[in-house]
């Protein structure tokens, strides 16, 4: 429910569902005494993002640095306040609590639990400089509106979103000396340009002014836009299986908790891996379509197993779901070194039929001699994999243009 939001609250909220789907983000959650624990919290396992929006405008007084103070006193220090709250109540908690009084997803185990804490300071219009840093009780990176919007339209995955906090707030606790002349764009574009990371031998480092603008213009990240454009088919599959998860449409699995595994699953590739994963599925099923391919294992960049599973319209579906958690089966002891696996069923397209989707989670730690016994009985009865051609998805994140 987001209907608590004010017009600030929105903007960044809708920026978040964007990126990590409204199944994860929660607007308004209730904290201590049933207050207002935080504006927005995202929570994908094993990540906990708080976030605390404040749009404050700068006054005018006629003195510059005392209306900078006042506004970074409203704007970011209140935030970051309300961001410690948060992250001390969540400390103790076990479940997000939406802002009915619902009980909402757990929270992901302590030991394994990454909080990343993000201030939002609007109204300020590009004009104050922006401090972010540790303010006494843990990071907290701050963001205007400008850097948000270019930040998360950048990296529009929340696993590109997380790794971009966590190698910055290394490069801000390793305690080298760097020197901001530009925005957090640019700071982004010095992240993108090393190859998702920061330089690690240096005495100083400069972050110039001009460094988001080219590198947004060069060949190579021209490039790279048009190459993820397959990486959509990914987001608009997850988005659908989101929608039918909230509506209860799915109808594999024992309860819901399944299906939110093998989407979140799903949604923790990256934008790279969306694209191989992308261009896989839709010449999976323009190949099913042709009728030359029933089923097909792909091992994306991630450390999961995908099964694709495409049969006919007038087949039965409850055979379906069996044969898609048999592949899958088969797919885990193919892959012994990814525990994981994530199969998805549907019928072959045909001109003027709908569809539906069967959708599979299984995770299977260890693998002993009776799943070996199991998973070679499933292939020779029912020439599950039987004879499997394997498909490792590869590619450039920054294709070179041919010559």
């Amino acid at each position: 429910m987001n209907q608590l939001l004010n017009e600030s609250e929105r903007i960044v909220y809708d920026i978040c569902k964007k990126s990590f789907l409204s199944l994860w983000c929660y607007a308004n959650p209730v904290g201590k005494a049933s207050k207002e624990l935080c504006d927005i919290l995202v929570v994908c396992d094993p990540d906990v993002i708080i976030i605390s929006v404040k749009d404050i405008r700068i006054t005018n007084s006629g003195d510059i640095s005392t209306d900078w103070k006042r506004w970074r006193k409203r704007a970011i220090d209140a935030s970051v306040k309300q961001i410690y709250g948060a992250d001390k109540w969540i400390e103790e908690a076990s479940h997000v609590i939406r802002n009915d009084g619902s009980v909402a997803i757990e929270l992901p185990e302590k030991k394994v639990r990454r909080v990343h804490r993000i201030a939002v300071a609007l109204g300020d219009e590009g004009k104050a400089p922006i401090k972010f840093g540790d303010f006494g009780k843990g990071f907290v990176h701050v963001f205007d509106k400008i850097s948000l919007e270019i930040i998360m339209g950048e990296l529009d995955t929340i696993e590109d979103f997380i790794e971009y906090l966590s190698a910055k707030e290394s490069l801000y606790l390793s305690g080298r000396k760097t020197i901001y002349q530009g925005g957090e764009e640019d700071l982004l574009a010095l992240y993108l340009r090393e190859g998702r990371q920061f330089p690690e031998k240096f005495d100083l480092l400069i972050i110039d002014d001009n460094l988001w603008e080219g590198f947004k213009n060069s060949e190579q990240h021209r490039a790279k836009k048009e190459a993820d454009q397959t990486s959509y088919t990914w987001d608009r599959l997850i988005e659908v299986l989101s929608n039918d998860i909230l509506r209860g449409n799915l109808e594999f699995g024992p309860n819901l908790t399944d299906s939110e595994l093998a989407v979140r699953t799903m949604a923790r590739e990256n934008r790279f891996g969306r694209r191989l994963l992308g261009q896989s599925l839709m010449e999976f099923y323009e190949l099913a379509r042709q009728k030359k391919v029933r089923s097909r294992m792909v091992l994306g960049n991630s450390n999961v197993t995908y099964v694709f599973l495409a049969m006919p319209h007038d087949e039965d579906r409850q055979y379906r779901i069996a044969e898609l958690a048999g592949r899958c089966f088969v797919a885990r002891g193919l892959n012994q070194d990814r525990k994981t696996v994530v199969g998805l069923a549907a019928e072959r397209y045909e001109e003027g039929k709908g569809f539906s989707f069967d959708l599979m989670y299984l995770y299977k730690k260890a693998w002993t001699e009776e799943d070996q016994k199991q998973m070679k009985y499933a292939q020779a009865e029912f020439r599950y994999f039987s004879n499997p051609i394997f498909q490792k998805t590869h590619g450039d994140e920054y294709p070179q243009k041919e010559e």
